[in-house]
């Protein structure tokens, strides 16, 4: 028998019942144990080249994943331990890139994708032991220019992405970790200019569960509980900048994210982070001319974003930070474009948003925030001459909202 969930609205309340049972007998069981406990995953990528016309290089280091991709109901339940240290790092140096310098690192602790058609149920509970530690960087040096480039660092300890197809997902999600993250990005072209479009980001994240769902009903009991320090820092240094120039920072203690279209999605659960949150961006430049910097810090204790289209949203969580959470976007440059920029620190963050052409659509929910720890946000630029500077920082305790609208909605 699978999950059932009984959700009755009234007004703006609504009151939950769920009840978990054993796997359904009429469809296929994957059961997945792993293990890593006090061992050393490293994955380290150099290049140096001279004048090229591309550069691609991707790090990958794992202790634990899993991977499902099914085409007809299964039920997945999946357990993971990690323990240990895991690194992924990549560097690119070049004289010259005529095309595209692609740097990407990717670390993780326990990572499960799954790739669901029809009915299942999902039980997943990951650990990532008090002590341990994942690291992911991505570094590109350029010495001339390099006409595009796209430079990546992204690090979890626990990490889940499920994506569903025409069928009701049931899925009891478990993340615990005390591993410290960090992912660093940076573009080092201090003698050299960054040619047309340059993209560097890094993110970092406690823990993290991804899903989306089309012609399904997304039905999801989650709880995440992040103890570790989590820092994300993407920083860039140039003679000159591209003439589109994106750079972002993001961590988080936990994150949730569901996107559904045209079924029932439900998350419900409880978020508790006690370790700091640390993103920077730093940027700094020399004459970039007529170029547009975009730049972000976003840092988060927790983080939940609840979509759909076509059908209601409901939202039932406890979100509690306590850990310190930090944002800091600084901007450094001579003559330019225009710069916009902004850095933002959330102790709690939740919205669920629901759109249909129906007007009784609607996004509902039972939520409960507490804050205690510290949440501050910097934005600091300076610019001898150029178009201008647009920046804003936001530091927010706790932050709920609940939108439905239409698509036909006139502004």
């Amino acid at each position: 028998m699978s999950k059932r969930v009984k959700a009755l609205a009234a007004g703006t309340s609504a009151a939950i019942a769920m009840s978990v049972s054993a796997f359904a007998d009429d469809t296929t069981e994957i059961l997945n144990g792993q293990i890593n406990l006090q061992a050393e995953v490293a994955a380290l990528l150099r290049v140096d080249a001279g004048e090229t016309g591309e550069a691609t290089l991707a790090s990958t280091a794992m202790a634990n994943v899993l991977d499902v991709e099914t085409i007809a109901p299964h039920d997945v339940e999946n357990t993971q331990s990690f323990g240990g240290f895991v690194t992924a790092d990549a560097e690119t140096s070049v004289t010259s890139v005529d095309g595209t310098a692609l740097t990407v690192s990717t670390a993780m602790g326990n990572g499960a994708t799954l790739d669901m058609t029809g009915d299942s149920d999902i039980s997943s509970t990951q650990a990532a032991a008090d002590g341990s530690s994942v690291f992911a960087g991505a570094t590109l040096r350029v010495g001339s220019y390099a006409n595009s480039s796209v430079t990546a660092a992204n690090a979890a300890a626990n990490a889940v992405e499920i994506e569903a197809d025409y069928g009701s997902i049931n899925g009891l999600l478990r993340q615990d970790s005390g591993a410290d993250v960090r992912a660093d990005a940076t573009i080092d072209a201090r003698n050299g200019g960054m040619g047309w479009t340059a993209v560097l980001g890094a993110t970092a994240s406690g823990n993290n569960v991804q899903t989306s769902g089309y012609v399904s009903d997304q039905i999801l009991d989650v709880e995440q509980a992040n103890r570790g320090e989590v820092r994300a820092t993407a920083r860039m240094e140039a003679g000159g900048g591209s003439r589109f120039t994106t750079v972002a920072s993001q961590a988080q203690g936990n994150g949730l994210s569901v996107e559904n279209q045209w079924g029932y999605a439900h998350a419900q659960g409880s978020q508790t982070n006690s370790g700091d949150a640390d993103a920077l961006t730093d940027i700094n430049l020399g004459n970039f001319d007529q170029d547009s910097i975009i730049a972000s810090a976003d840092s988060l204790g927790n983080s939940a974003v609840v979509s759909n289209i076509g059908a209601d949203v409901f939202v039932g969580l406890d979100q509690n930070n306590i850990g310190n959470v930090n944002a800091t976007m600084r901007f450094s440059g001579d003559d330019g474009g225009e710069v916009i920029g902004s850095a933002s620190a959330f102790g709690n963050a939740l919205s669920a948003y629901s759109c249909n052409e129906c007007p009784n659509v609607q996004a509902t929910g039972e939520v409960n925030q507490t804050n205690s720890g510290r949440v501050t946000s910097t934005f600091q630029a300076t610019q001898q001459t150029g178009w201008g500077i647009t920046g804003a920082a936001n530091a927010v305790g706790n932050s709920a909202s609940f939108v439905t609208t239409s698509p036909y909605t006139q502004d």
